[in-house]
């Protein structure tokens, strides 16, 4: 099946490797056939746009002389208004040559007067009509000043075809006196414009701003006075620039794909285009295509076999990378399953710290209460005093195992005990577990050390219980036995999967539940697979258990048969050495050698500032008080020493003091943390390198905060690196 597998993926890579190296060789082909097409269309529009220019050349001309017929039309109007009959007359003369000549294709010069009659005419025996409805006399009357281009249409008197040029007359008071009109042969311009010899297909336009057509190089007669249609955009580009090109998908005129080079008139409404058939222009071109794909089909043959190379190096590289994949995947996998199964570890030790607090906090309440009404009776506040100060190191002792719990990452081998570890797992698992559970530990008098994570042990052995109380619920309770011993192991244990011969710790957790069956008990240990009723396990526990196990150094083994109970045990290697003694705080100090200092204690909480103060004080010290790192900083002032607590809102208490020592370089400063992790290690080596330093843990005995102060007072005296009294877990 796996080869059978393997060699349908083989063949799947390769035709994708071949499909892919096509694809490009293809995409390659079809964008230079685009570019040639492209250049060839370039080359058509910039022929349009030179087309479209020397058509503009011409309207230029042909403007140029009208205006010229205007200002004459103009001097005529002058000259009556002047009485000159004369020289009118011989005005209207040079008028009328003009229009014979029928240079420019001009018809016709005439004036329209002001109540919209027709006054004059260049044409012989013109007559008299009106002409107020025309919109080439309205648009003037009503305000236009500039020249006006009227659409195609046919003279009333000529019934032939013209083109209306046309501007208003003025009075010499400035008043509107009529419009002076020279009509246009569209047809002669038409004409002009088929001389251009543009190819089949295309025609060259002279079109107003709206669109109208006056003039058409082909199919004149069924063209003038027709509106072009163009969308937003075409019509948007002719309104910004004075020429430019397009191309248009479909033309209104005939349907096909047109190449249009366009010129805008500054002078008139009047715009040139000349629209190129695109199928003509590029038929020149349409050879590239077929004969770049088919070049590209033979190297699509090449590439299958450069492909089919090219698969075993990529399967390798692949290889490879899945087996780097599967190995960081699967130490991630193991890191989430152990702080899954530590914080469902907290969930379930819940009630038991609860009631462990409540404790505390009922002996620290009720005491501090009787010494409040009986602040007279020195011994009853001596007693009592003294249960609170019991109670305190009580919640302490939990909140540090807490912090073990909660502590995320990897292994972090300690020496340690096994005997007082299994003796607080009791106090917690005796509220944990219930008053149905009965819990025995069973440890041998003399047990050595071993190297472990403190932390995950303790994990695993709360979850091992809870699993225990959980087979046990059913028969109504139980007894939980945790046992410790040491075994010398002779040859590799077979149920320990293979653990090697030597000396180890051997912990059991045992119970007398329900048990399991030989199938539940093959699959106890997978990950995931729990026995208990469904929502009520994730079934990490035994494989959160396997892995400590394991990557400790020892080895895990279930026995159990239903209804005789479970017992889990652990083998765990014993240290090589022992461990080095811990350093202790000097017990007490001759009263002679404490000096009184002047001490600054800042602490964002008021009452823990007001105990550390009166701790100080009580030992003759002088004390100054800051709630935060910017007031500290100016109080510093004939300061000896500085106790701070670590997280404070604002400026921490590291950062206090890196500030504090800019100006008193070598200042003596204790650190007092509720939790060790706020706190990076390079950041305490470099308060520790830079002074006499200490740090502390919350809650602080006052008797210890006063030796420390003692100490680091006597090192910074004799110039030594004074951190002797931090305690061992935090070096």
């Amino acid at each position: 099946m796996i080869s059978r597998l393997s060699r349908h993926a083989t063949w799947a890579l390769t035709a994708s490797i071949w499909l892919i190296l096509s694809g490009v060789v293809w995409f390659v082909a079809e964008g230079y056939a685009d570019r040639v097409e492209r250049e060839a269309e370039a080359a058509a529009l910039a022929r349009a746009e030179v087309s479209a220019g020397a058509i503009e050349q011409n309207l230029l001309r042909i403007l140029e002389a009208v205006e010229g017929l205007h200002d004459l039309a103009q001097s005529r109007q002058r000259l009556r208004e002047n009485n000159d009959r004369d020289g009118a007359e011989a005005m209207e003369d040079q008028l009328a040559a003009v229009s014979a000549d029928g240079r420019f294709g001009v018809l016709q010069v005439a004036v329209i007067g002001a109540d919209g009659w027709l006054s004059w005419s260049s044409v012989p025996g013109w007559q008299s009509v009106e002409l107020s409805d025309r919109e080439h006399f309205r648009v003037h009357r009503e305000g236009r000043q500039s020249l006006f281009v009227s659409a195609p249409l046919v003279g009333r008197t000529s019934d032939q075809w013209t083109v209306q040029l046309t501007r208003p007359l003025k009075e010499r008071a400035g008043s509107f006196a009529g419009v002076a009109v020279v009509s246009i042969d569209p047809a002669n311009l038409s004409q002009r414009l088929a001389e251009l010899s543009l190819g089949a297909g295309s025609s060259a336009l002279v079109l107003r701003h709206d669109g109208i057509i006056l003039a058409r190089s082909s199919a004149a007669q069924h063209a003038l006075g027709q509106r072009v249609s163009l969308d937003q955009k075409a019509l948007a580009r002719l309104e910004r620039s004075a020429g430019g090109r397009l191309r248009l998908e479909r033309s209104a005129l005939d349907g096909a794909a047109k190449l249009i080079g366009y010129r805008v008139l500054s002078d008139a409404p009047l715009t040139t285009a000349v629209g190129l058939d695109a199928r003509q222009e590029l038929t020149p071109t349409s050879f590239v295509r077929p004969a770049l794909r088919a070049a590209a089909a033979a190297i699509s043959l090449l590439a299958l076999a450069v492909a089919g190379l090219s698969l075993l190096w990529i399967e390798r590289r692949r290889t490879q990378a899945d087996l780097e994949l599967a190995r960081r995947e699967h130490e991630a996998a193991l890191g989430r399953l152990a702080q899954a199964q530590r914080m469902e570890a907290l969930g379930r030790l819940a009630s038991g710290i609860a009631h462990d607090f409540n404790n505390v906090l009922q002996a620290v309440l009720g005491g501090a209460k009787v010494i409040q009404r009986k602040p007279n009776d020195a011994e009853t506040a001596r007693r009592f005093a003294g249960m609170i100060a019991d109670a305190a190191e009580r919640g302490a002792s939990v909140t540090r195992r807490l912090l073990g719990f909660a502590r995320r990452g990897e292994l972090r081998a300690d020496l340690f005990e096994i005997g007082p570890l299994l003796s607080g797992l009791r106090e917690v698992l005796a509220h944990t577990l219930g008053t149905h559970i009965k819990v025995r530990i069973e440890a041998d008098p003399v047990l050595p050390k071993i190297l472990a994570d403190r932390g995950q042990l303790e994990t695993v052995l709360v979850n091992l219980a809870v699993n225990a109380r959980d087979a046990m619920a059913a028969r109504g309770g139980g007894t939980l036995t945790l046992s410790a011993s040491v075994e010398e192991m002779q040859a590799p244990l077979d149920a320990a999967a293979g653990l090697p011969a030597g000396s180890y710790l051997r912990l059991r957790v045992s119970d007398t539940g329900s048990g399991m069956d030989r199938a539940t008990l093959a699959r106890a240990g997978e990950p995931f697979f729990t026995t208990k009723p469904k929502g009520k396990g994730t079934g990490l526990g035994l494989a959160m258990a396997k892995g400590f196990a394991e990557q400790s150094g020892g080895a895990i083994r279930i026995d159990s048969e239903p209804g005789r109970g479970t017992t889990v045990t652990l083998w765990l290697p014993r240290a090589a050495i022992d461990a080095v003694p811990e350093p202790r705080l000097p017990p007490s100090m001759p009263q002679q050698d404490e000096k009184a200092a002047r001490i600054l204690v800042v602490d964002d909480e008021p009452q823990v500032r007001a105990v550390l103060a009166a701790a100080l004080h009580s030992h003759g010290h002088h004390v100054d008080e800051a709630h935060d790192g910017q007031t500290a900083l100016t109080r510093l002032d004939g300061c000896d020493m500085l106790v701070t607590d670590l997280a404070m809102p604002g400026m921490n208490g590291l950062g206090l003091l890196r500030q504090a020592r800019k100006r008193y370089p070598r200042l003596p400063a204790i650190l007092i943390t509720g939790y060790a992790g706020d706190a990076g290690q390079g950041e305490l080596t470099n308060a520790a390198e830079n002074g006499p330093f200490a740090m502390l843990h919350k809650p602080v005995d006052p008797d210890e905060l006063a030796r420390c102060v003692v100490l680091l007072l006597r090192a910074e005296d004799t110039g030594a690196g004074a951190n002797s009294c931090i305690p061992p877990a935090t070096r």
